[in-house]
């Protein structure tokens, strides 16, 4: 048995029909049908396993390269990092990963029958590349990060990425990093390092988690693990969503210069609502996500949300589904009104906390 996934428990059941606004979503706020184009004439049949030609070259090019061979379509972010476990990880093999994190990263591993190690990231606090390679063994065969980092909001810089891809090479360790937020490509940690496995996706900074739409880049061997795994499991894609992406990538720009403006607008709201509560909470001042943690000063995160939906109905993620306490995290990449009203709601409950 694996353990319930707290995070999407909280978000499809938990939090269900019991909000009306989000603030909880890690994307920019999502888009309609009436925003993108659909040709009619499309069929609806099946798509080739690891994606059309078009769109896996459209994805390469994110990456400058000039083949496709390494890109898998799959369904999101989340399909992609499944079947790369799936994939290469076999018992017995040490993972190391980051907590406060994806739940996936630690257990799906831990089912497959490996040793895992959860290195602590607190939000807030430098990447600690140190403590990172302490926690690897003889028998690490792959790190798992997300940079930049959900739930954090934070990035693991340069000089620590130089040394991780140095010391992954002299071990030969898969290093995978979920990429949802990076916005250069270039900058990828498969760009990086031969055995760098960059993971990503249409729905966090586009807006377009219907779509199910997300990809791994990494080398055409692991490529071919992956589709023939996801022959196992979900075949293909849905050619209707692959053609819908493939048009997004190739308008591009239209879709990251909307996440900024609403990055842009909602942050400083954001900001003055930290500081109008600052004796309840303090923000984390996110790099490069529509999203930022919040460290409660007092009380429990997992009441105050609860508190939110009951007397509120509004939705916020708390610092339990992650692995970590006391804390929230708040997605701000909304509409202005939209997003003032929620925190609104949400200051209405934080000022109710006891200050330590």
């Amino acid at each position: 048995m694996i353990e319930v996934y707290s995070i999407q428990q909280w978000l499809f059941d938990t939090a269900h029909g019991r909000y009306d606004i989000d603030l909880a979503e890690s994307g920019v706020q999502f888009q309609r049908v009436a925003d993108i184009t659909i040709d009619p004439s499309w069929e609806l049949d099946y798509s080739p396993d690891r994606g059309e030609a078009a769109t896996r070259e459209a994805i390469a090019s994110l990456y400058g390269r000039t083949s496709a061979d390494g890109v898998v379509v799959s369904h999101g972010a989340q399909e992609a990092l499944y079947l790369l476990y799936r994939s290469l990880l076999r018992p017995g093999d040490h993972v190391v990963t980051t907590t406060p994190g994806w739940q996936q990263a630690w257990e799906v591993p831990a089912a497959i029958g490996c040793q895992v190690s959860k290195f602590t990231w607190r939000p807030g606090t430098p990447f600690d590349v140190d403590a990172l390679i302490a926690a690897t063994t003889p028998a690490t065969t792959m790190i798992t990060l997300n940079s930049p980092n959900n739930p954090g909001g934070r990035l693991i810089d340069p000089q620590a990425w130089r040394r991780l891809t140095d010391f992954a090479r002299s071990r030969g360790i898969w290093l995978v990093n979920d990429e949802e937020y990076l916005l250069d490509f270039g900058a990828s940690v498969a760009q990086q390092y031969e055995r760098g496995i960059s993971v990503s996706s249409l729905s966090k900074v586009y807006g377009l988690p219907s779509l199910r739409f997300g990809w791994v880049v990494c080398t055409p061997e692991v490529a071919e693990q992956i589709v023939n795994y996801k022959r196992y499991t979900t075949v293909s894609n849905s050619l209707l969503c692959e053609r819908i992406g493939t048009r997004v990538l190739t308008d591009r720009q239209r879709h990251i210069d909307r996440y900024q403006r609403l990055v842009d607008a909602g942050r400083g709201i954001l900001d003055s609502f930290a500081r109008d509560h600052a004796e309840q909470l303090e923000l984390v001042e996110p790099q490069g996500t529509p999203f930022a943690w919040c460290h409660l000063r007092a009380g429990r995160s997992d009441e105050v949300v609860e508190r939110l939906l009951a007397e509120e109905r509004t939705l916020v993620m708390p610092a339990e589904v992650f692995g970590a306490t006391a804390g929230l995290r708040i997605s701000f990449a909304r509409p202005p009104a939209l997003l003032e009203e929620g925190l609104a709601r949400v200051g209405r409950q934080v000022k109710k906390l006891a200050t330590p």
